[in-house]
């Protein structure tokens, strides 16, 4: 056979070596669905903006903590309102805050309760303009007052959420150095982050973080949320897989580089189904499976915290026994 007839040859087999691995990973189940010692009920939860925006009744958050202690919730990040383009959270419900947290520290005093503060960055336009603009100094400094503010109240930290900030972006990390003093000792800044990749991707900034500046982010952080959604994965094998390696990558490089932060991974339980969230495949239960499957044999040292529900008013019962299951080894 001839040189060229050899190179073709090869050539060949090495697609269809290719070929059959991309048909491993998208379609031949993943995950781990064994017993598994990983959860320690410090896990999270997203609130919808009316548990610190309108009045309730003592009844009616009695009922909402009673359900999260139960449910081995430890953190509950409660939206306000987002900052707008000074920097300010405009004027909302200081009583009814009040209230959430009495309770709270009534019905369930391990409960440790963030609100949920940011925004989208201006330039960036999903379905409304962004009123965050991180390379203004001055609005900087007034989103650090405001979050002292809600310190004054008593809250246990904050969990801030501003979208979308781009791989290395040196504001983001100016910003949470500055709210890591306003927040103080004892109190938890917390933040969402979004999906990691091996490396960045410098044609799409804004939809993966690389390891580097996840490392960066957790120096200048106490707890980071992975939001493990909104991926545009095709398969559930192959969204398991991710979530597997997700999880044992960004775990293990923050034990492996001395940091204190701590991991949560955000699951979905919306069907909001679309492109980016693919019915069938971002399902709580295949983010779970993938998740445990991630942490068997990391040896993580307490840097994995636990999961975070995205949200609380799209869990339905077949995702609470979900839950139940996967994650905390018992039935519903």
């Amino acid at each position: 056979m001839s040189k060229v007839g050899v190179a073709w040859r090869l050539a060949g087999l090495l697609l269809l070596a290719a070929g059959a691995g991309l048909v491993y990973f998208a379609y031949i189940p993943g995950g781990d669905a064994n017993p598994h010692p990983f959860n320690h009920d410090r896990n999270a939860v997203w609130l919808e903006h009316r548990w610190l925006e309108t009045r309730h009744s003592t009844g009616e958050m009695e009922v909402l903590f009673q359900k999260l202690r139960r449910r081995g919730v430890g953190y509950a990040f409660p939206h306000l309102i987002p900052f707008d383009a000074r920097g300010e959270l405009t004027p909302h419900d200081r009583e009814q805050m009040r209230a959430f947290l009495a309770v709270a520290r009534r019905v369930a005093p391990d409960l440790r309760i963030l609100p949920w503060v940011g925004g989208l960055r201006v330039g960036y336009k999903r379905h409304r303009a962004g009123t965050v603009s991180l390379a203004d100094l001055t609005q900087r400094q007034r989103i650090v007052a405001e979050v002292r503010g809600l310190m004054d109240e008593g809250f246990d930290g904050i969990h801030l959420n501003i979208e979308p900030i781009n791989d290395g972006n040196v504001e983001f990390l100016a910003l949470l150095r500055s709210l890591r003093n306003a927040v103080g000792p004892g109190r938890v800044l917390s933040l969402a982050a979004i999906r990691p990749a091996p490396v960045g991707i410098p044609f799409a900034p804004n939809f993966v973080w690389s390891p580097d500046y996840y490392a960066r982010v957790a120096a200048v952080s106490d707890q980071i949320v992975i939001m493990a959604y909104d991926t545009a994965i095709p398969t559930p094998p192959l969204y398991r897989r991710y979530l597997t390696w997700s999880t044992a990558s960004v775990t293990g490089a923050l034990v492996a580089s001395g940091s204190d932060a701590r991991v949560l991974m955000g699951v979905p339980t919306y069907e909001d189904f679309g492109f980016m969230h693919r019915r069938g495949v971002e399902t709580i239960d295949n983010a779970l499976l993938g998740i445990v499957a991630g942490l068997r044999g990391l040896g993580a040292g307490g840097t994995f915290e636990g999961v975070a529900l995205y949200a609380e008013w799209t869990t339905g019962d077949e995702d609470w026994a979900a839950y139940e299951r996967v994650w905390r080894n018992q039935a519903d």
